[in-house]
């Protein structure tokens, strides 16, 4: 990995400083590319990507100095290969708004700063759109449930789940997360189209313990499908039409206006 030349036969391929053959500048790790507007989603996919390559904790600050056997110029390497795949993921416009970088992290707080501040108006924002996320009548179960989890994740995101490390036996974070599931079960069939799913809603409701969300959501979808059998049996009634024409005798000539009443 030394000089850019490859990896360094000292490193392990386990180690998180390795980088192997597969590893190559300019590759494109998702095909995701960072705008003005969807900081929230392209930091989401930029995450997983570097996460399944092991280099996420370069930066997110875990890893912030080399290590035996890492080198300085292994580091060096290493950063310049992320800030490469990083860049690959920025669209042209924003990316001649930003300097040159050598250092992944310095790139990464600097794009978090510029787009991602996080703060209430956006949290606010957020739960807005929860509130009024609601099923329409062309809007299938899936459809408004991925929504749902789409606009959930980026609260997660502003709103991490509380934890607490006060002693071994805490269950404040497990009180909080089975809280915050509810609320997501109540708020996904309070959306529902009423005039569908109102009965099935009430039997969800009255189980005990309350089913999850992708449970309750699952169930939903089920009816959603037998609906649509039963509607596809349903046998099609022909309906005649007739153009009724007014009779016109051509043996009397039409009336004047005068005569017509």
């Amino acid at each position: 990995m030394t000089n850019g030349e490859g990896p360094s036969s000292k490193i392990d391929a386990s180690s998180l400083y390795y980088l192997g053959p597969q590893d190559r500048p300019g590759d494109f790790i998702t095909p995701i590319r960072l705008t003005i507007n969807n900081f929230d989603d392209w930091v989401h996919d930029v995450s997983v990507a570097l996460k399944s390559r092991r280099k996420f904790v370069f930066v997110n600050g875990t890893i912030n100095e080399p290590k035996p056997p890492c080198t300085a110029d292994d580091w060096e390497t290493i950063h310049a290969m992320l800030v490469s795949w990083l860049s690959h993921t920025i669209s042209p416009e924003v990316r001649a708004l930003l300097p040159k970088y050598k250092d992944a992290k310095r790139l990464w707080d600097d794009l978090h700063d510029r787009f991602g501040v996080v703060d209430g108006s956006r949290i606010q924002q957020l739960k807005a759109a929860l509130r009024d996320c609601r099923q329409t009548v062309e809007m299938t179960v899936a459809v408004y449930y991925g929504t749902l989890c789409q606009l959930w994740d980026y609260l997660d995101t502003h709103e991490p789940i509380i934890t607490c490390d006060c002693c071994s036996n805490c269950t404040s974070g497990k009180q909080y997360t089975a809280r915050r599931e509810s609320d997501r079960l109540h708020q996904f069939l309070l959306g529902l189209l009423p005039s569908k799913y109102s009965s099935l809603r009430s039997v969800i409701l009255a189980q005990v313990p309350l089913p999850t969300v992708a449970r309750a959501f699952n169930m939903i979808s089920q009816e959603e499908r037998v609906r649509g059998i039963d509607q596809a049996k349903e046998p099609v009634t022909e309906v005649s039409t007739f153009n009724v024409k007014p009779r016109f005798d051509a043996r009397q000539p039409p009336k004047e206006p005068s005569q017509m009443t």
